[in-house]
């Protein structure tokens, strides 16, 4: 796979109200914090298909919490206020094999 870009991330949403430059701006930011905590492939090597679906989920959990200024979802009278977990388990368990090792 080539190094998702805007197009890919598209295809991956689906039909979506985000603009070009929404989704642009979500990926290069997933993008830059992916690659402090995992070794990315160069632009012009194949990407991994577990490594661009984590980014793919980064970029849609960063979409969906724009929407949320407090990261707080409204709940009922039972379960109260919901806040998501800052961290999407499906995405360590994508990035898990191309961690980088911090030492020291």
């Amino acid at each position: 796979m080539a190094a998702p870009d805007t197009a890919a991330v598209k295809v991956y949403l689906g039909e979506t109200s985000y603009s070009d430059a929404e989704i642009g701006a979500a990926l290069a930011a997933e993008l830059a914090a992916q690659s402090r905590v995992a070794k990315q492939p160069a632009a012009d090597v194949a990407w991994p298909a577990d490594l661009a679906e984590a980014l793919f989920r980064r970029v849609a959990r960063n979409l969906a919490l724009r929407m949320l200024p407090l990261a707080v979802l409204q709940g009922d009278a039972e379960a109260g206020s919901l806040t998501p977990p800052g961290r999407d388990p499906e995405v360590r368990r994508l990035e898990a094999p191309h961690r980088r090792l911090v030492i020291g």
